[in-house]
């Protein structure tokens, strides 16, 4: 009983970092597109935002892992099955965003200088997947309640 308890609590702990952090770095992002001025510090911020999201994200998979073993009532496995796709994917976006985020600081524009093509382009797919990474947090999260 008490290592359900325990892993449940890391397992909801998780959902806090992951999810909170996406919602913050989706917030912050958005902001920086009405706010150009503001870009130089979120790129300052958002790894940090990206690490709170990656823990919260491995401390789901081996929490959840763990979790059918002590469990005592029945799971929807079919809604199971599906919520670890989201899950899978919600992983391989973030790989494709720490990249896109390399991409992005390389091709930087310099202070009164014009962004070049690469980074428009780098730009604009990160907005794409970070808001596909927002969204499926979000379906894990409501499709956390009917498993």
């Amino acid at each position: 009983m008490v290592m359900l308890e325990l892993i449940n609590f890391l397992h909801f702990l998780g959902l806090a970092w992951g999810l909170g952090g996406a919602t913050i770095a989706f917030i912050i992002s958005r902001k920086t597109e009405k706010n150009p001025e503001i870009s130089p510090a979120t790129m300052k911020i958002i790894p940090s935002i990206s690490k709170l999201i990656f823990a919260g994200l491995i401390l789901l998979i081996i929490s959840g892992i763990a979790l059918p073993f002590y469990i005592s009532w029945p799971l929807n496995k079919n809604l199971l099955i599906i919520k670890h796709v989201f899950v899978a994917w919600i992983f391989i976006i973030g790989m494709l965003l720490v990249f896109k985020m390399k991409k992005l600081s390389k091709y930087a524009p310099k202070p009164k200088e014009k962004p070049s093509l690469q980074f428009l382009q780098a730009k604009k797919q990160m907005k794409i997947l970070s808001t596909m990474n927002f969204f499926l947090w979000y379906i894990v999260t409501f499709l956390s309640a009917f498993v």
